[in-house]
């Protein structure tokens, strides 16, 4: 193919240079020159190498010859000065096919002698005529050609094949079979009855016809255009930059292998997408074509299909056209749509251990083994073991594919210094193992066996950790736990082979006992709350063909599953999807705590018996997981329950990045909303974006932890997690202003981020409107109780009737507590301060003017998760007179939470900085005043308070000393310098 020549150092140094500026030359040449001239074997990419039986194709599209509907002048483009007939197709433009003589008559042979004599596989190139073939044969003449090859042989007479000397053919080609395989998809000739067939005259039937010629380095094709000369220079010789490569250097268990190779000389037809198939173990063989570029079989199953390796040589391939793979301990095959079977025919011998490349696209010689599903021909064993490797070879070049493993890092990213209810807060997980497809975004889906879940628990949830005994009806499985954080059952059903079933049955390895401590049984005294079954069941739904859950209904056996009197915890309708969050009745759990011994599951697809195939076990290649939980919220004995457990599905963030994002958003129950079941329900349990409930502070040892179970870079399962704080807040209330007159509208304000329930809704409070209600005119409800009680002369606004007439109170204004905004914490609502209200007793009306309002704010949880009481007392209402405003009330209450601060402090709880931050704030607020004092440090000073002090705090805390002896006492300590600020 190539001689070698000798060069002085100069030009050797040009030659240098001139390889430097190939790339940029070339691409400026495709880009620019040739405005109307194409050759498909320009490429820069292979510096415009052709060789061996490669087909090349001529496009010119010239403007002034593109009317299909009136006759125009053919192109004069030549081949190394011999002229290339063009033929016009449809779309306008011309277009032309040709190859090297010398290697189209030897692919030829080879597919017509092994292929004992089938037509139109492997590399056919039809049937050869001389050229002095007459134009009455044709249509036109190819005098300057070296022969031409007919895709029919249909209606000739004289035709040859192969290496046979080429003959002059007689009669006209008919539309016979297309034996033509390297030029599958040409353009469809232009057939307008104005005009002559591709403008030409060329027989419809001979087309797509190849023009044969000799040459053997360089190939000059030109077009002599009106005015200008347009040329595309090729080398015909051994193709440079082949090249194998992959997605990346370093592949977890499992992971789709993506392979490419870039080999011109694999390019054999220009118009389609060339597949080659190679059996990569000894004794390697090489097919073109078993396959067609949409996965069917071409010359697979019959003597079409032939081994290319004993005739690589011959056809011009150097070292190229040959794959091999070391399969070891690391690497395994398998099909996708490309290459649907993983072995392949001659209809005598079958060809085992095979990998396909198909072209990316036609003309572009990259190949590549995965499909457009991104499903390769090569994928990591499961158990690979961590940095091994097996070798593929391509070209004489050798690349390892390597299995390691990566040590993952799971996080929290916090927007503020605190995570916040109602706040959503990144949650990001880095792990290149996860990444077993570089071609697509991998999603870590519960439903998807190679998956590692991401999980959050709270308490002690009832899951399938300890499941075992699985059975599809009565036919046994084995299943497993790999991961003990997010508590999946992997179920296998690969060794069953087809069968249908009704219903699977498991052991959850535990005794009654469990679940009874687990549920809230309401009927029981101290006792309040709700149960719920959290379950996901999308495997069978997608791989077993379960695809009605209406009939579903769930059954907790005791004892072993011969149980007379089971519990059915999930009846018949209760659930339409594969997925999904469900309350237990109270009646269910009463059963429930009557029984004993052993719990076993059955899940019942056919509930009503009116089928015998509620899903299907059929010859299944991969595992199913399925989760099944017992959840539990509320309170017992005065002590919060919050039991469940969250599986993150995070998403990669873009196709091979390892890297896999989702959102945690938490929402604290509050004395309206703990013991609602809708409250629950819009907990997002399995999600990417999952919601999840607190009712207390969950700080320190019992702060939140995303638990991911890694396998980490030496090889061995690490828990991988983070952890933060989840704190409740103390809330506070307000008023717009310290007085106010008659009819003017009162703004109260409260904030507290506890009562963000969600991020993307903006939050509304009612009032109770139920005149039967004990909390009737206060913002609450009528099952939760007192949220913002509003009191004005230390009486409550509430309605009242006198003499048959009612009066109304807060709820007849209108007054709700409405979010300023998504995600704020702070509601605000308004009222106009009346002329009359009803006193005390609903007796009579009483006039606001001289009394104080009051706000009572009614806490949940405040920042020590206790309930609490904060209020604020502001000025008197006055009349709507001319006179003077009248002057706020100076003198307000404690705040509660301050109270509470001291009795915590005085029994050691909370540090000395933390209480007096409470006297920095009612010296602030002019509850304590300030005496006149020398300069001194603006904030309390670290010397340790007296101990007597934390006593008076206590106190004061328990009533047994007053609220003036307590500030009176603070100021006295304030001006003798014992505590500073």
């Amino acid at each position: 193919m190539y001689k070698k020549e000798k060069f002085s150092p100069f030009a050797l140094f040009g030659i240098s240079l001139f390889l430097l500026l190939v790339p940029l030359l070339s691409d400026v040449a495709e880009a620019s020159h040739n405005p109307n001239l194409s050759v498909s074997a320009e490429n820069s990419m292979f510096e415009n190498h052709f060789a061996g039986s490669v087909v090349v194709e001529v496009v010119v599209d010239d403007p002034g010859l593109r009317d299909t509907d009136e006759g125009k002048g053919e192109p004069n483009v030549t081949v190394n000065g011999s002229d290339l007939r063009m033929v016009q197709a449809s779309n306008g433009k011309w277009y032309a096919y040709f190859a090297n003589k010398e290697k189209a008559q030897i692919a030829d042979q080879i597919a017509f002698n092994n292929g004992a004599g089938v037509g139109g596989e492997s590399l056919d190139f039809g049937v050869f005529c001389s050229s002095n073939t007459a134009a009455s044969v044709l249509g036109v003449t190819f005098s300057d050609s070296g022969g031409i090859a007919v895709p029919r042989s249909g209606g000739l007479t004289g035709a040859t094949d192969g290496t046979s000397s080429f003959n002059t053919c007689t009669g006209s080609p008919t539309n016979s079979a297309n034996l033509n395989n390297v030029v599958r998809s040409p353009k469809t000739l232009n057939k307008n009855s104005a005009v002559p067939v591709g403008q030409i005259g060329i027989n419809e039937n001979a087309w797509p016809l190849i023009q044969l010629f000799s040459f053997s380095n360089s190939v000059i094709v030109q077009y002599d255009a009106a005015g200008n000369s347009q040329q595309v220079k090729l080398s015909y010789d051994e193709i440079p930059n082949i090249l194998l490569s992959f997605d990346r250097t370093s592949y977890p268990s499992g992971a789709e292998v993506f392979a490419t190779i870039n080999d011109f000389q694999l390019n054999q037809d220009p118009t389609n997408r060339d597949s080659w198939t190679f059996s990569v173990v000894s004794p390697q063989t090489t097919f073109y074509q078993a396959f067609d570029q949409s996965g069917s079989n071409s010359a697979n199953g019959g003597t079409g299909l032939i081994d290319l390796v004993p005739h690589l040589s011959s056809l011009g391939f150097e070292k190229n056209g040959k794959l091999s793979l070391s399969l070891g301990s690391v690497t395994e095959l398998k099909t996708n749509r490309n290459q649907p079977a993983n072995s392949v025919t001659d209809g005598t011998t079958t060809f085992q251990q095979i990998v396909t490349f198909l072209e990316s696209e036609p003309n572009s010689a990259i190949f590549e083994n995965f499909d457009f599903s991104d499903q390769s021909t090569i994928r990591i064993l499961n158990n690979a073991p961590r940095g091994q490797s097996d070798v593929i070879k391509y070209n004489s070049k050798s690349v390892s594919i390597l299995s390691g493993t990566f040590t993952a890092s799971v996080s929290i990213g916090l927007r503020d210094a605190q995570f916040n209810p109602g706040q959503k807060n990144a949650v990001t997980l880095v792990d290149p193992d996860q990444n077993i497809n570089s071609g697509s975004r991998e999603h870590l889906d519960v439903f998807r066996s190679s998956a590692i879940i991401p999980s959050l628990q709270i308490g002690n949830p009832v899951t399938l950790e300890n499941a075992s005994d699985v059975r599809f009806d009565a036919i046994s499985v084995t299943s497993s736990v790999p991961d003990t954080n997010s508590d999946r059952l992997i179920i296998d059903t690969t060794s069953v082979g087809t069968t249908n079933f009704d219903a699977i049955s498991l052991n959850l390895g535990i005794t009654a006992n469990v679940i009874q401590s687990l549920l809230l049984d309401v009927d029981e005294s101290n006792t309040n709350g709700t149960n719920w079954l959290n379950y996901d069941l999308r495997s069978f739904e997608q791989q077993l063909d379960v695809t009605n859950f209406s009939d579903t209904s769930m059954t907790l056996f005791f004892g072993g599953l011969t149980d007379s009197s089971p519990v059915t915890i999930l009846d018949k309708g209760d659930i339409s999807s594969a997925q999904g969050l469900v309350q237990i009745d109270n009646e269910d759990v009463n059963l429930i705590n009557a029984k004993s011994g052993a719990v076993f599951l059955v899940i019942d697809f056919d509930s009503s018996n009116d089928t015998d195939n509620a899903g299907t076990i059929s010859n299944e290649t991969n595992t199913q997981p399925i989760v099944f939980d017992l959840f539990s919220f509320g309170e017992k004995n005065n002590q919060e329950i919050n039991n469940a457990i969250y599986r993150l599905e995070l998403e990669e963030t873009s196709s091979n990045s390892g890297t896999f994002t989702g959102t945690i958003e938490y929402a604290v129950t509050n004395q309206l909303n703990q013991f609602d079941p809708n409250f629950i329900r819009t907990l997002k349990t399995i999600d990417d974006k999952i919601k999840f409930l607190v009712n207390g502070r969950l700080i320190d040892e019992k702060g939140v932890a995303i638990s991911y179970s890694d396998i980490a870079k030496t090889g061995t399962n690490i828990d991988v997690s983070s952890k933060t704080d989840i704190r409740t807040h103390s809330g506070g209330v307000s008023l717009n202003s310290k007085t106010f007159r008659l009819g003017q509208p009162i703004v109260v304000t409260l904030t507290d981020p506890d009562l963000n329930q969600n991020h993307d809704t903006i939050e509304i409070y009612l009032v109770i409107d139920d005149p039967n209600s004990l909390n009737v005119d206060t913002v609450g409800s009528e099952s939760g109780g007192i949220l913002l009680e509003i009191k004005i002369k230390d009486v409550r606004y509430k309605r009242c009737t006198i003499n048959g007439v009612e009066f109304g109170g807060l709820a007849s204004t209108g007054f709700t507590l409405v979010e300023t905004g998504t995600n704020t914490g702070k509601f605000q609502g308004s009222f106009k301060l009346p002329s009359k209200m009803c006193n005390k007793e609903g007796s009579e009306l009483i006039t606001p003017i001289g009394g104080n309002i009051e706000l009572e704010y009614h806490d949940f949880s405040d920042a020590f998760g206790k309930p609490n009481i904060f209020g604020s007392t502001l000025g008197k209402p006055s009349l709507p007179s001319s006179g003077k405003e009248q002057k706020p009330i100076t003198q307000e209450r404690v705040p509660t939470w301050i109270k509470s601060n001291a009795k915590v402090w005085s029994e050691g709880q909370i540090s000395d900085s933390n209480f007096l931050s409470g006297i920095q704030h009612m010296i602030k607020e002019k509850i304590i005043d300030m005496p006149d004092l020398p300069p001194q440090a603006s904030e309390i000073a670290q010397n340790k308070v007296p101990e007597w002090i934390k006593n008076n705090a206590g106190w004061w805390a328990d009533n047994l000393i007053s609220e003036d002896d307590f500030v009176n006492g603070i100021k006295w300590l304030l001006e003798k310098r014992i505590i500073r600020v």
